[in-house]
């Protein structure tokens, strides 16, 4: 639990794992402007109660703490609704959401310039999201997940000049195929692990073809996690055989890892 007049502490820089349950906890958070590294977790107080205004209190908070570096905000309620304005993120280079509600419209590249690892858990992932994320000039290490349960975006494909810097990309709980990412986006991803619900590509709308790895020249490993499936065996095989042979045709030979949940 937090100490009482926290906000006394203005020279505090590094302060993690912090429990804020309440908006007037998350209020506090805003009078320590010398802030670097923060880590809170958004929690029900001690009779269970859930503080609908503590998501806000703490995005106005968060406004005013223009040197933070590092964020993590671990959501133990329900998925937390992050948006509002916050303009002060210029120097965030790490952040991690293990649960909100959508992608925050202040995780833009235009706020966040010096971003370079984002791990973020979202109840709905849009295409869109997809896009704004790939615009992160900094970004080198991404996790993006469905925290709400498995959805199917559909076919798209990002812009070639996505994710410039991207070495290490991270896609679960909906479906990704390399096809998505054209030639000259993710021109330097070293790791990818993607995640194919298997009926997707029996008489869905992705083909075989989609699991190209050519256009990616930086590969190194590939990790496949196979969706379960209660259909043909032979679905499976040819998954596993195309991209096995994507692989071994591919200059870098990446190491190959397909796991079936």
């Amino acid at each position: 639990m937090l100490p009482n007049r926290l906000r006394n502490l203005t020279s505090l820089e590094h302060l993690m794992w912090v429990m804020v349950y309440s908006a007037c906890t998350a209020e506090e958070l805003g009078h320590l402007t010398q802030l670097r590294i923060l880590g809170v977790n958004l929690e029900t107080d001690e009779e269970g109660r859930w503080d609908e205004r503590m998501c806000k209190a703490l995005m106005a908070s968060l406004g005013k703490l223009h040197k933070i570096q590092s964020l993590s905000i671990v959501n133990y309620g329900p998925s937390a609704d992050l948006e509002g304005s916050v303009e002060s993120l210029s120097n965030l280079s790490y952040l991690y959401i293990n649960d909100t509600k959508s992608l925050p419209t202040w995780i833009s590249p235009a706020s966040l310039v010096l971003l370079s690892y984002l791990h973020i858990g979202v109840v709905q992932v849009r295409r869109e999201d997809i896009q704004v994320l790939g615009k992160l000039q900094a970004l080198r290490y991404l996790t993006i997940y469905m925290s709400g349960g498995k959805q199917a975006l559909g076919r798209f494909m990002v812009s070639p000049d996505a994710f410039p810097c991207v070495i290490k990309c991270e896609f679960y709980v909906f479906t990704t195929v390399p096809s998505m990412f054209p030639p000259g986006a993710m021109p330097r991803l070293e790791e990818f692990r993607f995640e194919i619900p298997l009926e997707d590509f029996s008489g869905g709308e992705f083909a075989l073809d989609d699991l190209a790895l050519g256009h990616l020249p930086s590969l190194q490993s590939v990790r496949l996690y196979l969706g379960k499936w209660n259909g043909s065996e032979d679905v499976v095989r040819k998954v596993e055989e195309k991209l096995r042979h994507e692989a071994d045709v591919h200059p870098n030979h990446p190491k190959l890892s397909i796991r079936n949940e």
